[in-house]
């Protein structure tokens, strides 16, 4: 298990039980770095984690330029008033930057 909680496996102690360690990643979410010489060469992870990492990578974009703007707007100060107003949470996130 390296410092991060994931668990390690050399390649060959992977091949030679890949149905169990297949099973382990699917069942129980655990993702398996594979490693060379305890160097590492791969990251076995769910399919769930996988299309959430690509559905991050797809949003991220849209979602930075909305922050962008909101913060833009937020330097109206009638917007920001209505916003503090309308949605105080949203307000306080956007104004220290924590959104």
């Amino acid at each position: 298990m390296s410092e991060s909680g994931i668990r390690q496996l050399g390649v060959s102690d992977a091949r030679a039980n890949m149905t169990e360690v297949i099973a382990e990643v699917r069942l129980l979410g655990t993702p398996v770095e594979l490693t060379r010489r305890d160097k590492p060469q791969a990251m076995l992870i769910s399919m769930e984690r996988w299309q959430a990492a690509v559905n991050d990578a797809e949003v991220r974009p849209f979602y930075d330029e909305l922050k962008s703007k909101l913060q833009a707007l937020l330097e109206d100060p009638e917007f920001s008033e209505m916003l503090e107003r309308k949605d105080h949470e949203l307000h306080y996130l956007l104004e220290t930057g924590s959104l």
